[in-house]
């Protein structure tokens, strides 16, 4: 009985996936890793990431400094690009991105979560199935 109760939740486990969260994590990391930062950089920007998207944007209207604020506009990006995700797939995760490049966005991190996203791999890393979604 109480095996059978251990492999539902493991299955329903893999049904959920990953958290809003998490997902919105990933995608920031990612784009994070294509701005060029240096290595020592990137820790602190993973570490405001992770603040702001646990706090939701609200616990600072501005950054603190170089690394918050670079975690700041990935964080709306990749937030933004995950909520369209989950609704409307890659397409429309792409769309909502360049739709809002220039203005909710920054353009230059729009351009690279596009060059990102239009690979089909990254969606598919991105997918706890593991299923290919076509971008």
């Amino acid at each position: 009985m109480i095996h059978e109760r251990q492999e539902d939740l493991r299955n329903d486990a893999k049904a959920v996936g990953y958290s809003r969260e998490s997902r919105a994590s990933w995608i920031g990391s990612k784009l994070a890793q294509t701005t060029g930062i240096g290595v020592d950089q990137l820790d602190a920007v993973h570490n405001y990431m992770w603040l702001r998207i646990l706090q939701n944007n609200a616990a600072t209207p501005t950054a603190t400094n170089e690394a918050d604020h670079l975690a700041m506009h990935i964080v709306k990006l990749a937030l933004l690009a995950e909520t369209a995700a989950a609704d409307g797939g890659p397409k429309a995760a792409m769309a909502a991105v360049m739709e809002a490049s220039g203005t909710e966005v920054d353009p230059l991190l729009a351009q690279n979560f596009l060059r990102l996203a239009s690979s089909s791999i990254f969606w598919m890393a991105l997918d706890s199935a593991g299923s290919a979604r076509v971008a």
